[in-house]
């Protein structure tokens, strides 16, 4: 790891790209707020549910599959197609359970259709500014790699897994401004996909003719996170990047008008004279 060196650009990248994709979430409900008036708490629910689903609950089972010292682990780790195969199913059956559960639970009788784009908002907003605060605390990371003291590091870390780290550390000290800006591009196409998801999701919650729909949303996020495998095995990242938002904004166009247009938001109450 004594060669490798962040320079001055690469760290200037990765702040930008982290504070970016901060902001972005942040321009997105201020847009939303102003032209559709989206409620606040499901904003709040739907972030609520990423961070509880996403990181705490998903958390054991995946350092089981990725961290442990056991054999699942080490054929994971060796197999990219396993790899990245869990990965997608662990995202897929968390974050879209996390969607379903807080739909039919906090937000039961919240049933008109915003719901599921301030939802939207709120899972795919926070999952942005998560990523972001990642991407600033690799500064400190590329301060302590430029230090030389690499010690608190490795320490107690297998021969496989120093590996992972080793390659992970090189990617992040080759980071341009070209990477990072892309990087947030990627974020708005993530975001992007979350709501489609959220759609989808929202009308199996409340429709028993739709419950097919939430399965659907699983199998998706499962495939979308899996097809990075490709970029192990010679596709450019420019490519796989290409074919993410081409899918995703395909995703987001058929969600919104096959599933949110056509879902009818239950009646107002008439109100009658005492």
């Amino acid at each position: 790891m004594s060669d490798i060196h962040f320079s001055d650009s690469t760290i200037f990248a990765i702040g930008l790209s982290g504070a970016l994709m901060m902001i972005l979430p942040v321009i997105l409900f201020i847009v939303l707020k102003i032209k559709k008036n989206i409620p606040v708490k499901p904003v709040f629910i739907g972030a609520a549910a990423f961070f509880l689903f996403a990181i705490i609950l998903k958390l054991p089972l995946a350092y089981l599959l990725y961290y442990a010292d056991n054999p699942v682990a080490k054929e994971i780790n060796n197999n990219p197609w396993l790899y990245y195969l869990f990965a997608g199913l662990l995202a897929g059956v968390f974050e879209e359970s996390g969607r379903f559960i807080a739909y039919k639970t906090i937000l039961k009788n919240d049933k008109k259709r915003i719901t599921s784009l301030a939802y939207g908002t709120g899972h795919g907003g926070f999952e942005s500014l998560y990523i972001g605060y990642k991407m600033l605390t690799i500064i400190a990371l590329a301060f302590i790699v430029n230090s030389g003291d690499t010690a608190q590091l490795t320490q107690g870390v297998s021969p496989e897994q120093m590996a992972l780290m080793e390659e992970q550390i090189r990617q992040y000290a080759s980071v341009d401004i070209v990477y990072a800006l892309l990087s947030v591009v990627e974020r708005a196409v993530a975001i992007s996909f979350h709501m489609s998801m959220s759609f989808l999701v929202f009308k199996a919650a409340n429709d028993k003719k739709s419950l097919w729909l939430y399965p659907l949303a699983v199998i998706l996020h499962a495939l979308l996170d899996f097809t990075i495998v490709f970029t192990k095995f010679g596709v450019p990242m420019y490519a796989f990047e290409i074919a993410l938002a081409v899918f995703s904004v395909t995703a987001l166009i058929l969600a919104y008008k096959l599933v949110y247009k056509k879902y009818e938001d239950p009646a107002e109450q008439p109100v009658t004279a005492d």
